[in-house]
């Protein structure tokens, strides 16, 4: 029997369990040509827990990080672009307690069948159970009590790079050994020391049945020396390929892992890295977004992760990567970047199945959310849910679909200052179905694009991988001004499909449309697409009230 996941409230069943995939996958990066990109034309036209039990307290004070390390990077295609403001914010801290990473439900409950999907690979013969609807997505992850505390060794001020004396004593081995020896189902907690608040690491290896807890006050600060995070010998931060950098933290291969807690990841990406009077972000805005640098979260082809509670920020490059992950809960997080990084994507699910993204605050310099359909397995079953975008470019899908993305729910979002809406992009060169996606009660003020759908992304993109965008809905969708609407299918054949229900916006936006067929109704809606080989048809039935988008907003600091 394997580890189990944290338990959520499901379907009225006890837990959520999630699986594995290992398998690889590989992708390719492309420029920061986010703006132009999007308006490219068709070929022809244009908490605390109790400390439970007996645990022991240690220092890193003894901790070096020395020379590369190698392995577990993740390998996952990218496209780069500028973007969006900063800022800070309070967030939902997970509740603590004890230990509940109690066994998966099955499917002995005839009765849930209808409302949840199920996976047969489970490697102890059962069938898991998966929530599949945003009503389904159960309850805070609970922090699993710790079987050790590490306490920092480090006074570092917010917004202050670490210095060099610090580079010198990182507290990476500490961790990791204290980590290595915790049993499955409890946590490492990382702890203040009176004024001592911070941690300096290197990549963290994050082995099965374990879970790291980032305390209130405490920030884990990455390394600012390239070679330490070298997957590849000198290849971190001079190497274009993702598999070039380890992570800050890395889940590579492994089941039912964990990071929880009220504290703070910063990825110093806004600091000049050792070596060089160049930051993470101008190293890659110079090899226009081709540059590989450490990711914040990297978890690469395990099952079972749960990531809640913390804020994120500062990452080099994306903030959290679950490629290839069956089964993961990101729920409560803060991700705050300033708006001008290239390529601080928040939260990039790539080939992962299985997933739930909940009650987050996400404002950084590029996609807000972007799924990735590149592998290693089609995309299946991700909810978005209750969560707020400040700047970024929205939520997105693609721009790699070729391997496929189907049955994703976007539910109760708030997109303040974003540059696009609701997004799916691809090209020719990366493209593929993308099918079965909703999006419900969602609002948006002061966003440039609301609706892009554009199966054009890249200018000049060549290939035979053809995007077909088919059964995208749209309900209860409220726009506080108007902006630019881009509803294209690639041709004919393979026209964009989409349903329209209580789609208002409150200003009259300029729309570019074509390959579309576009259903109205039943409730109204207030724009009618036009182009070459559009057809409309109006199934308006009922009337509606406009979403109610007057509490829908937070501040993001």
């Amino acid at each position: 029997m394997r580890a189990s996941f944290p338990r959520l409230s499901i379907l009225g069943l006890s837990s959520l369990s999630v699986l594995a995939l290992l398998s690889a996958c590989s992708g390719s990066g492309s420029g920061r040509a986010d703006a132009s990109q999007n308006d490219a034309g068709p070929p022809s036209t244009g908490g605390t827990t109790t400390d439970a039990g007996d645990q022991s307290t240690v220092t890193a004070d003894a901790a070096l990080a020395t020379g590369a390390d190698s392995g577990d990077a993740l390998i996952t295609a990218t496209d780069a672009r500028d973007a969006p403001a900063t800022a800070r914010d309070s967030r939902d801290v997970p509740a603590t307690g004890a230990d509940t990473r109690d066994a998966p439900a099955t499917r002995s409950d005839a009765g849930d069948a209808a409302t949840a999907t199920t996976d047969a690979d489970e490697p102890d013969g059962g069938s898991t159970i998966y929530p599949t609807s945003c009503d389904d997505i159960g309850t805070e992850p609970v922090i699993p009590p710790p079987c050790t505390t590490v306490l920092a060794t480090k006074t570092v001020a917010a917004g202050v790079a670490t210095t060099d004396a610090d580079e010198a004593a990182l507290d990476t081995d500490a961790i990791q050994t204290a980590i290595n020896a915790c049993p499955a189902g409890q946590s490492v907690k990382l702890a203040a020391d009176a004024s001592k608040n911070a941690f300096l690491v290197g990549p963290i290896r994050v082995p099965s049945g374990a879970t790291i807890w980032i305390d209130a006050g405490v920030t884990v600060y990455a390394s600012r020396n390239p070679r330490v995070f070298d997957a590849k010998p000198g290849a971190c931060g001079t190497a274009a390929s993702n598999s070039s950098c380890s992570g800050v933290f890395n889940m590579a291969g492994v089941n039912n892992t964990g990071l929880m807690g009220a504290g703070t990841v910063d990825g110093q990406g806004g600091q000049a890295v050792l070596g060089s009077a160049s930051t993470w972000w101008q190293l890659n805005d110079a090899a226009n977004g081709g540059l590989a640098a450490p990711r914040l979260v990297s978890a690469n082809l395990g099952s079972d992760l749960v990531i809640a509670g913390l804020r994120f920020q500062n990452s080099g490059k994306f903030h959290i990567v679950p490629t290839g992950v069956r089964g993961f809960v990101i729920w409560g997080v803060t991700i705050i970047t300033d708006p001008s990084s290239p390529n601080t994507d928040g939260i990039d699910p790539a080939g992962s199945s299985n997933g739930v993204i909940a009650y987050c605050k996400i404002s950084t310099g590029d996609d807000n959310i972007a799924i990735k359909g590149a592998g290693p397995m089609v995309v299946d079953n991700i909810i978005i849910a209750h969560n707020h975008f400040g700047r970024g470019h929205g939520m997105s899908i693609g721009s790699e679909t070729n391997v496929g993305v189907r049955n994703v729910k976007v539910c109760d979002l708030s997109l303040d200052g974003t540059d696009n809406g609701l997004r799916i992009k691809s090209d020719i060169g990366r493209g593929g179905l993308v099918t079965g996606i909703s999006y419900t009660d969602v609002c948006m003020r002061n966003v440039t694009s609301p609706l892009v759908f554009n199966p054009f992304y890249t200018s000049g993109a060549t290939g035979t991988l053809i995007p077909n965008f088919q059964n995208i809905t749209l309900s209860n969708v409220h726009v506080l001004g108007g902006g630019k609407v881009r509803l294209q299918g690639y041709d004919a054949t393979r026209p964009l499909t989409m349903t329209m229900d209580n789609v208002v916006f409150d200003a009259v936006p300029t729309i570019t449309a074509s390959q579309a067929a576009i259903t109205l109704g039943p409730k109204p809606v207030n724009i009618t697409p036009s182009g070459t080989g559009v057809t409309v048809t109006d199934a308006v039935t009922g009337t509606a009230t406009p979403r109610d988008c007057m509490n829908a907003w937070v501040t993001f600091q």
